[in-house]
């Protein structure tokens, strides 16, 4: 769900100007391009672009930039992580991992109203969301094989962020030890800690059922404690070609098994073509292809993964009661409209409740739970 620019943008303009002229004693002559807002911003942010032009030391420097404006008053997630993410942007922008460059970071609301960054702006094209790449959009329109490639550049890149060291490159602020010990069962304790925040209905028997399933089914022994994206998906990728050039939207971070992140990215990818009645675009390699390219790349086998599999689902369920009540605050939506996005959610999480229901109980992982016929 797109953010209007509900900002003016020449006064935007004006205040960005003015703010680089703070920077430092040796900028001047600063120059912005006209701001505007890229086509795929999410819902859970802001991000204005421009171009700017400024000297610097007496020399003429040019750049495209991104600045991306912490959430205020529309927050899809319940914490204030924007430190966080800073922190985590700048520690990342000292690995091989392809992210934007940080190159400025303002804490103060003065001038946009909240904290901000400013970040290389990386050129490319983004998977969209809405319609979906499924349906039409630049990914569809190209050759079957480079569609699979644009695939495979997003496993590969999800699994470089999987071997990076967490406690090596400082990230293990990130962990959430009020939780538990690192893993399964502290990601879902965290997650569910926020029920209320997210505001999924009680009459939502298919997620509260999930959240029974899933207290039943935490894994033992996956307390290993990688890096995970969070919102890993290719949406989030902004690829120049079929190459990714850029990871975005690191707000959902957390340490954890990696399996949690590999399970999003499949699950964000079966939302957008099975959960929204869209046929699967040919080419893209499927769930057995991805998760064994997966494991390839980093090196051990994907474990436990029909139990990620539900808890991403019950995740996107419970995020998009939250959007729905967003859209409902902010008047976009009449109250008690039954909202596409959620309703879909719900029903893929049957989906994939069901499937995992059975692939555990046959594993022996626990015991199966009855589900609701209906949502």
């Amino acid at each position: 769900m797109p953010v209007p620019l509900q900002r003016d943008p020449d006064l935007t303009r004006a205040v960005l100007t003015h703010w680089f002229g703070t920077r430092s004693d040796a900028i001047g002559a600063v120059e912005l391009g006209s701001v505007t807002v890229p086509k795929e911003a999410g819902f859970s942010g802001e991000i204005l672009l421009f171009d700017a032009e400024w000297t610097e030391a007496d020399t003429l420097r040019r750049q495209a930039l991104a600045v991306r404006v912490a959430p205020t008053g529309h927050r899809v997630f319940p914490e204030d992580f924007w430190d966080s993410q800073v922190r985590l942007l700048k520690l990342l922008g000292d690995t091989d991992l392809p992210v934007p460059r940080v190159l400025w970071d303002e804490p103060s609301p003065e001038y946009l109203g909240a904290p901000f960054l400013v970040m290389q702006r990386i050129d490319g094209q983004v998977p969209a969301d809405l319609p979906s790449y499924h349906r039409q959009g630049w990914l569809a329109d190209l050759p079957v094989a480079d569609r699979a490639a644009v695939w495979n550049g997003g496993v590969d890149a999800l699994a470089a962020v999987h071997r990076v060291d967490p406690k090596e490159i400082g990230a293990d602020f990130l962990d959430r030890p009020r939780f538990g010990p690192t893993g399964s069962a502290q990601l879902l304790r965290h997650f569910t800690h926020h029920l209320d925040f997210y505001g999924v209905a009680d009459d939502n028997t298919t997620a509260a059922t999930a959240l029974d399933w899933l207290r039943a089914h935490v894994p033992d022994g996956d307390e290993h404690a990688s890096l995970l994206w969070g919102d890993a998906r290719i949406g989030n990728i902004i690829y120049a070609g079929t190459r990714p050039a850029a990871l975005l939207d690191w707000e959902m971070a957390a340490l954890g098994p990696a399996e949690s992140d590999l399970a999003w990215f499949l699950h964000m990818d079966r939302h957008l073509s099975e959960g929204i009645g869209a046929p699967r675009l040919a080419g893209l390699p499927g769930r057995a292809e991805t998760v064994a390219r997966w494991e390839e790349r980093t090196g051990r086998p994907a474990r436990n993964l029909p139990y990620h599999e539900v808890f991403a689902a019950y995740r996107f369920c419970v995020v998009t009661a939250r959007v729905a009540r967003l859209l409902e605050d902010s008047g976009i939506l009449p109250p008690g409209t039954d909202f596409p996005l959620h309703r879909n959610a719900t029903a893929l999480l049957a989906k994939v409740l069901e499937e995992s229901d059975s692939e555990t109980a046959s594993r022996g992982y626990g015991p199966a739970l009855q589900r609701p016929r209906t949502a």
